[in-house]
């Protein structure tokens, strides 16, 4: 009965083991220390970290370190290491990749899918500055790629903005511009309007032909008698005048929801903004 007893009680050790393989295996390396910036203890935090926030909010946070970038930006490596790593959540690859670059001795942030719409350009600047404050510019590399997790979480909770909006790189909005044909229409459409207006009412007032003559001795009688105007009453009204709105004020509002956007050499959309130590 002993002996029969024993494969049993191998059977719940069995299965563990194997989910426990199963997790190690589908955990996704998320950090890439390739310029050797970080410790082997700094580098699993950052792992742990950046996996933790992963989960949250259901999109890659990748932290990558190159002493190497074979000749591209910044920018390029960064979108590039995204797309031809795997990276990104979903169909529209959510994710967001902190490089910090030095070869190009550049700091850059890449956004894809649904980080687009949260990290905007001004978000992307404050994280960066947060980044440069608590690390960069001190040599403190571990700092600095934990100041971009705080960072970037604090905007994650905050959710996407009301105003905010995608706009490709390079776009130039079409200017209120009056052509020639604008001109000539409005001036001829002016000209056959005002023709109408006036020669209608010309013909309503004319005066008709009359034969009777105006006695004007008896009806230009003229009383040049004083006359005095008497106060009866009076009345005060009060009004709130609006003071006038800063227009400078608000055109910096409306850039604030502003994403950037371009095409990484895979095709995919990006967004990102980077900045040089």
């Amino acid at each position: 009965m002993v002996g029969l007893r024993r494969p049993f009680l191998l059977i719940p050790l069995i299965f563990i083991l194997i989910f426990s393989t199963i997790k190690v295996y589908a955990a996704k390396t998320l950090v890439f220390d390739d310029a050797g910036l970080f410790s082997e203890e700094e580098r699993l935090i950052l792992e742990d970290e950046a996996s933790n926030l992963s989960t949250e909010y259901k999109m890659d946070l990748v932290i990558v370190t190159t002493d190497d970038a074979g000749g591209k930006t910044a920018r390029q490596y960064a979108d590039d290491f995204f797309d031809y790593g795997g990276f990104g959540v979903g169909d529209n690859y959510d994710g967001v990749l902190f490089l910090i670059d030095m070869d190009n001795r550049e700091a850059y942030i890449s956004t894809s899918g649904i980080a687009i719409r949260y990290l905007t350009d001004f978000r992307l600047d404050r994280i960066l500055d947060k980044v440069f404050d608590e690390g960069l510019l001190d040599g403190d590399y571990f700092g600095a790629a934990m100041a971009f997790l705080d960072g970037t979480r604090s905007y994650l909770e905050a959710g996407i903005s009301q105003d905010q909006y995608n706009e490709p790189e390079g776009y130039i909005k079409p200017e209120n511009r009056i052509s020639l044909t604008d001109v000539m229409i409005a001036i001829v459409g002016g000209l056959i309007t005002s023709g109408i207006f006036y020669f209608s009412t010309k013909a309503r007032y004319k005066t008709p032909r009359t034969y009777d003559q105006f006695s004007y001795r008896n009806n230009s009688v003229v009383n040049l008698m004083p006359t005095k105007d008497r106060l009866i009453s009076s009345y005060v009204t009060h009004r709130i005048i609006p003071k006038p709105s800063n227009p400078s004020r608000t055109s910096s509002r409306s850039t604030i929801g502003r994403s950037t956007t371009h095409r990484s050499s895979s095709g995919r959309t990006h967004g990102g903004r980077g900045r040089k130590f």
